[in-house]
């Protein structure tokens, strides 16, 4: 990749989400519709950094999601979510345009694969910047000061304003998300909070120390395991104890996922109130017998991938679902209508 400052040479990293597997003798009440064989990467173009982005210093993320064809090109890139720069994320999308697959396969013939994803960081150095313009601050301090008054229409104005911004600094965007979750904390919107702390969980290289990541961390884990998401939690746990700041809190971490782990191997079903944004909903599944019950609008497809296959489902009413236990760390991708709530059941294991 070119450079385009004289002292930084920017580059930008690929991380690949890795998909997970259903068993294909696996016990199901709905009707099982096919058994995938996932596409394998020949070729991967590293993004360019853009001119102007690197003029500025400016980092940032952007995560996609992409369709395979059947000749193993990529085509239908959508942006799942990003740190705020237009120009980072079309760098993104141009460079996974012309990656190469070898495509997936059903019943020994190449078919389309339609649920991909990865992120794409762009970073100028591997200490990262830290950047901030006037603007960005002048209504930061509006909103933050306006959340310290409960002027909660100012919190929202301010806010709206400042996403207008399509290009947005890394630090910037990781201060947006953090004083909106310091806003859906205030309203009692644990789901919504944990959102936001998790867009800045992905960019954790950013944050100006190592006591403010440790801080964002620990939030994002005790509210994965207040809402039972139990896989996420163990993702986050790892993460923290890699940080050399929170050694002091590791005994008491581990007590915590100790507990954690007991209450997976317990006898009393795992509840997950979950609802669909745009397409899908997904999590990580901790048992090998769940159900969605409770919907409110429309489930169609229900996907499990573990490892280099996928199992579709059709959804009907009140579906349960029961995987040989042999087969672990499996996840789910739940389809429906926009706005469509529903539960997710994980029952105790040997039911």
């Amino acid at each position: 990749m070119r450079c385009f400052l004289s002292k930084l040479a920017p580059f930008a990293i690929l991380s690949l989400a890795c998909g997970l597997v259903l068993p294909s003798n696996a016990v199901e009440l709905s009707k099982h519709l096919l058994t995938i064989i996932n596409p394998e990467p020949i070729v991967r173009v590293v993004p360019k950094y853009p001119i102007n982005a690197a003029r500025n210093s400016r980092e940032g993320w952007a995560r996609l999601s992409f369709v395979i064809d059947e000749q193993g090109d990529v085509s239908n890139v959508l942006v799942i979510e990003t740190s705020g720069s237009k120009d980072l994320t079309q760098a993104a999308i141009k460079a996974a345009e012309l990656w190469k697959y070898k495509p997936a396969m059903e019943n020994g013939k190449p078919i389309q694969q339609c649920v991909n994803s990865v992120q794409m960081d762009f970073r100028m150095n591997k200490s990262g910047t830290t950047g901030a313009s006037r603007r960005f601050i002048f209504k930061y301090k509006k909103a933050q000061q306006a959340l310290v008054d409960k002027n909660y229409d100012e919190v929202e104005k301010q806010l709206a304003l400042i996403k207008k911004n399509k290009y947005l600094h890394l630090s910037e965007n990781n201060y947006l998300h953090l004083l909106s979750a310091a806003y859906a904390k205030e309203k009692g919107d644990k789901k919504e909070q944990l959102s936001h702390l998790s867009l800045v969980a992905m960019s954790l290289s950013s944050l100006s120390n190592e006591k403010q990541k440790v801080s964002v961390l620990y939030q994002t884990l005790t509210l994965q395991i207040e809402l039972n998401q139990f896989q996420a939690a163990h993702f986050t746990y790892e993460k923290l104890v890699n940080i050399p700041s929170a050694s002091p809190y590791l005994s008491k971490l581990s007590e915590l996922m100790a507990k954690v782990d007991d209450v997976i191997s317990g006898n009393k079903n795992l509840v997950i109130i979950a609802d669909i944004k745009s397409d899908f909903w997904r999590t990580d599944l901790v048992r090998d017998e769940f159900s969605l019950i409770d919907v409110e609008g429309s489930l169609h497809t229900l996907d499990v991938r573990c490892a280099n296959k996928r199992h579709v489902y059709t959804i009907e009413e009140d579906n349960t679902w029961k995987l040989p236990a042999s087969w672990k760390n499996c996840s789910i991708y739940v389809y429906g209508a926009p706005k469509t709530s529903f539960k997710l059941i994980e029952h105790p294991f040997g039911t």
